[in-house]
């Protein structure tokens, strides 16, 4: 069984050896590991499939390769240095090009928001690595010295950039600006782990903050209505604050632009009721519109959410997003798959999701007592 490790600077550094010798196993990037000899000898290795045997190579001693270099040269090793062969007629597509047909096509689907961080992206990481790069001469040995490059001072912005790449990569594969088989050069590569943001509230704290919603003084009134909204239907907070009228169906929401595009969004009972209440108030062609400034709708909320938390007593670090990380966790809570929670939020990926599923204590003490009853019975207690 192979045990994998998260190398960072101190683990490497507090390696010991064994009466045996034993192998360490990067967690980051599949098929690299270290082994650890006896003796004390230290060196990077990993393993290649030739003629139907399976062989160890040494990629070199750990003291003259750093974890960074050790990582390129197993992609050196896996991949070879030399660059692939074009498939045919994919020579003239380079990685700026379809960048420039990826943004045209995303303009009115993705939110500006979306498209300004994509840009920076473009503009400060990926462009300048390989603009100029035939897409189909491009190799992973080339983008694991970027990414991990990149991860020394950025670790997430990397992992955003990353993904990045490989979303414009599989489009242009659907859009047939790439054969259907085209192979993508970053899918070795690991993402760096990310530190979980999000918060969830309990159900103590959701009733609490309900009572003060129900209360807000009529200067708060609608962004206590927005939030209301949020909780009710998972969706991000300037989806809810741009809402049309016209958008409101029956039983659904039809959103036209949200951060992945265009997407229908489930109504509960409860969410109808709450826009029926609110559509019985209209005063314009959004649900929330702002009473001055340059857009017709609400843009912010965040003075009004920072009152109405503390007034029900939430933790000061509770974020207005933290409503969806709210949603999704009662969701896979209430016995929801991944899948279906992601498919509520609107998620392409179900990694995406996986971020959202915290749990309550108190569920999870009523699923642990519910496995120790069924273990009992099956011990014949």
């Amino acid at each position: 069984m192979k045990t994998k490790a998260l190398f960072t600077p101190f683990l490497l550094a507090s390696i010991k050896p064994r009466k045996k010798e034993y192998v360490l196993h990067d967690a980051q990037c599949e098929g690299l590991a270290l082994r650890v000899q006896p003796g004390g000898a230290k060196s990077w290795i990993c393993w290649q499939r030739q003629d139907g045997t399976t062989r160890r190579i040494t990629l070199g001693r750990f003291e003259a390769l750093d974890l960074d270099a050790a990582r390129e040269m197993f992609h050196k090793v896996r991949m070879g240095d030399d660059r692939p062969p074009a498939p045919p007629g994919t020579c003239a597509l380079t990685f700026g090009e379809l960048c420039k047909r990826f943004v045209a096509a995303k303009q009115g689907v993705y939110a500006e928001s979306t498209l300004e961080i994509l840009g920076y992206y473009l503009d400060t990481q990926l462009l300048p690595a390989f603009g100029r790069h035939d897409m189909a001469r491009i190799t992973t040995p080339e983008i694991a010295t970027w990414f991990y490059g990149y991860s020394r001072t950025r670790p997430g912005g990397a992992n955003q950039a990353l993904g990045h790449f490989t979303t414009m990569l599989n489009w242009a594969r659907e859009a047939g600006h790439l054969p259907h088989g085209f192979r993508n050069p970053a899918s070795p590569i690991r993402f760096n782990p990310r530190r979980a943001r999000g918060r969830m509230l309990n159900s103590a704290q959701i009733k609490r903050l309900a009572k003060i919603l129900d209360r807000a003084p009529s200067k708060w009134r609608d962004a206590a209505d927005a939030i209301r909204l949020i909780l009710l239907t998972g969706c991000r907070s300037g989806e809810i604050l741009r809402l049309r009228w016209d958008e409101v169906k029956r039983g659904r929401l039809k959103l036209s632009r949200t951060k992945t595009g265009p997407r229908s969004v489930p109504l509960s009972t409860a969410a109808l009721e709450h826009l029926d209440r609110l559509r019985a108030n209209r005063r314009s062609a959004y649900v929330f519109p702002a009473s001055g400034g340059d857009k017709p709708y609400r843009t912010s909320i965040d003075t009004a959410w920072h009152t109405l938390r503390a007034r029900a007593g939430l933790p000061p670090d509770i974020r207005l997003h933290d409503l969806r990380h709210t949603y999704a966790s009662h969701a896979i809570m209430s016995g929801e798959t991944l899948s279906m929670t992601g498919k509520l939020l609107g998620h392409r990926s179900p990694n995406s999701t996986e971020r959202y599923a915290h749990l309550d204590a108190k569920y999870l003490e009523r699923a642990a007592e519910k496995v120790s009853k069924k273990v009992e019975t099956l011990m014949g207690g």
